[in-house]
């Protein structure tokens, strides 16, 4: 998404790419509407602030996508807890490139999300659906005063003394990057790209602390890591020579973002893996009914029930082996002589004593 940006040049009158796509066109003019009306309210109070401006639009485009947010951090939640499972299948299928194990596989794979309500693009859902409103929201950050109308208000309203002073932030003009402050690196400019890499680490950071742990053997997974870690770096860089206004949007967003994820985190924390399921099976057969398809089977129920305690179908060497002593110190407590021949009857006796009432 930053990406798009570079393809723009540092000064707000060339159009950037996003806003040539038909679909963006709305969300552009819906958002400008936003930020006209935040100058508005402002207005009234005597409060004429660019810096303040971008804080309360950013809030307020957070609060907007947050319930997409919370549905794709359960959807992530779930998948955590899915995805040995599924690591496990292609596990058991690797280096099968038939169609029918590849058909197999699928088939298993389809059961396990079934099984959890759930699919593996269910995270991926919200975050294309936000999509649209994330980038059109660079337009309208970026072009303030080609969207905005509400500046041309008050350019006419206020003194040009005070129309400057609302891109002030102390003695930087935020239409200016970073690097344009005198004595930059040494000037307190330089602490808004800091800022924007480090909330941007720190929020990527909250966020990959609930799900599943990568599997370093994957490549992908191992490009997603770095990227992690390249992505804060890059846009800390995009800050240091872009607009200032634009890495003030950059860092509120990111510590709005980091907000907003511990308190999901804490409301999340409350319900145990079970009940997350259930909400999840819940709404998977509410839309598998309306579709004329039957209800997940109870076999899932029954499988699903006893989630995060970690049963062994068989016993491992270990638990047979403090078995097999369990028994020996048993039998060597009988009367009979060790190693006579009245000490191994009992043995074989009591062996079989046990095992028929263990069938019973």
């Amino acid at each position: 998404m930053h990406y798009l940006l570079l393809a723009a040049e540092t000064v707000t009158d060339k159009p950037l790419p996003v806003e040539n796509w038909f679909f963006i066109k709305p969300f552009i003019w819906l958002f400008s509407q936003f930020m006209n009306g935040i100058m508005a309210v402002l207005d009234k109070g005597g409060i004429y602030s660019i810096p303040l401006c971008i804080v309360l639009f950013t809030i307020i485009t957070k609060m907007l996508v947050l319930p997409m947010t919370i549905k794709q951090q359960k959807s992530t939640r779930l998948q955590a807890v899915m995805s040995p499972e599924l690591q496990a299948i292609q596990k058991k299928y690797q280096g099968k490139t038939d169609m029918a194990s590849r058909q197999k596989m699928m088939e298993e794979q389809q059961a396990i999300q079934e099984k959890y309500g759930t699919s593996t693009f269910a995270s991926c859902l919200p975050t294309l659906i936000q999509m649209p409103i994330l980038f059109s929201l660079y337009p309208v950050i970026y072009r303030m005063e080609t969207y905005v109308s509400y500046l041309g208000v008050l350019k006419e309203k206020i003194s040009p003394e005070q129309f400057t002073q609302m891109w002030q932030l102390f003695d930087l003009n935020l239409k200016n990057a970073p690097k344009s402050a005198e004595g930059f690196p040494l000037a307190w400019p330089v602490l808004i790209p800091l800022v924007v890499a480090g909330a941007q680490y720190l929020q990527t950071k909250l966020l990959m602390s609930k799900q599943a742990q990568p599997n370093m053997d994957n490549p992908m997974m191992s490009s997603m890591k770095i990227m992690n870690y390249t992505m804060p770096l890059m846009i800390g860089a995009f800050a240091i020579n872009l607009p200032a206004f634009l890495g003030i949007y950059w860092a509120v967003q990111a510590l709005v973002a980091m907000v907003q994820q511990i308190v999901i985190n804490k409301f999340l924390d409350k319900k145990s893996v079970e009940e997350l399921i259930k909400e999840s099976r819940d709404k998977a057969n509410k839309k598998r009914a309306k579709k004329g398809l039957p209800p997940i089977s109870e076999k899932a129920n029954i499988s699903t029930r006893n989630l995060g305690k970690v049963k062994e179908e068989t016993e491992d060497k270990a638990a047979k082996e403090e078995k097999v002593k369990a028994a020996t110190e048993y039998y060597a407590s009988r009367s009979a002589a060790p190693g006579s021949l009245a000490a191994k009857a009992n043995m074989v006796r009591d062996y079989n004593e046990r095992n028929k009432e263990g069938k019973k």
